[in-house]
């Protein structure tokens, strides 16, 4: 803010007002200024504000906090931020219609970038998170079966993390070809012998999510599969052991692509190698050929090297790190090595 001149900024971003403030509630947007933090939300989450607020002065609203903006609190505020990102042109307008003498002023998202680097409760809370997620796939692969349908394998999933917490993101259960599709939605088909599986899920506790992907074989991988699943695994060693403070993310990036390219495979491997997790199962930083970003101490990013193949299927595997200043802190107990049922 001082960077940028600014008088003040106001966040309505609800991750990034949980981050800042711990309110959970769906309604609110804290305004900030030098010396002072306001939190805004309606009747609905007044005794909520109250049990969850820290570091903010609550002010309860009318509902629609966007249509009377608390102008009353911006005394000597002349340049007034706003995350562009997060606020719709629409209420951009709304905003500016009733500020006459404040400038609004467009900023990065500052608090995303906060956000990147964990401290101490949010690993505890990751840990855990990872630790359900490891515990559900131990379970799922004694349900495992020819017959049983993709659909009914992501709900029992999503029910056993839903036990413990809640489900991070839409389960993926993909078999046979469907597993060379990245973001594939369970269907109704049913799993037969010679198929591989890939599981991606992850399991949230208390705000904060896990992501990781197994790709299992039901009976014998053929030729093709224990190639492809190896080259994989392989990919995704070399990453791992590449993680460090201060090292490039694209470099990670092609430590995995390389190898996947020399293999042969190269077109087949068209997403990023990973992302960070948090509060958001995607969120920053990002390792991929296009990122900027340096990896700092206390970053938590997914390696999840992939090869899709059309007409065959698809092979990935997921871990959760954290980066380190010797290397990184691997948060995924999962097993790793070829699984034939």
């Amino acid at each position: 803010m001082t960077k940028d001149k600014l008088d003040g900024l106001i966040i309505t971003d609800l991750n990034n007002i949980r981050y800042l403030v711990g309110f959970t509630g769906s309604n609110g947007m804290v305004l900030l200024t030098r010396n002072r933090c306001l939190f805004f939300s309606d009747f609905r989450y007044q005794a909520q504000s109250k049990r969850q607020i820290r570091n903010a002065l609550v002010k309860i609203r009318a509902r629609d906090l966007l249509a009377v903006f608390p102008t009353e609190e911006l005394k000597g505020i002349k340049k007034l931020g706003f995350e562009a990102d997060n606020l719709s042109y629409q209420n951009y307008r709304r905003v500016k219609k009733q500020l006459k003498k404040v400038s609004l002023v467009s900023c990065n998202n500052w608090t995303l970038e906060l956000r990147a680097v964990k401290d101490n409760t949010e690993l505890k809370l990751i840990r855990k998170a990872v630790a359900i997620t490891d515990s559900v796939f131990a379970k799922i692969l004694k349900m495992i079966k020819p017959g049983i349908r993709e659909k009914d394998l992501a709900m029992e999933m999503d029910y056993q993390m839903m036990q413990q917490g809640e489900v991070a993101f839409s389960t993926i259960v993909a078999s046979g070809k469907n597993g060379a599709l990245p973001h594939y939605h369970p269907g109704l088909k049913k799993i037969k012998r010679g198929e591989m599986i890939v599981f991606d899920f992850g399991a949230k506790y208390q705000g904060y999510c896990a992501d990781m992907t197994r790709t299992i074989f039901v009976g014998k991988a053929d030729k093709k599969g224990k190639e492809i699943y190896s080259i994989v695994l392989e990919a995704q060693k070399r990453a791992l052991a590449a993680i460090k403070h201060g090292e490039k993310a694209t470099d990670i990036d092609e430590k995995a692509r390389n190898y996947i390219a020399v293999k042969g495979y190269g077109k087949y491997f068209g997403h990023g190698l990973g992302h960070g997790v948090g509060l958001l199962v995607h969120e920053n930083p990002a390792l991929a050929k296009t990122s900027k970003t340096i990896l700092e101490n206390n970053n938590v990013v997914t390696v999840e090297p992939g090869i899709y193949l059309p007409w065959w299927g698809g092979v990935r595997i997921e871990d959760l790190v954290r980066v380190t200043s010797k290397g990184c802190e691997n948060f995924t107990k999962s097993p790793k090595e070829l699984i034939e049922l």
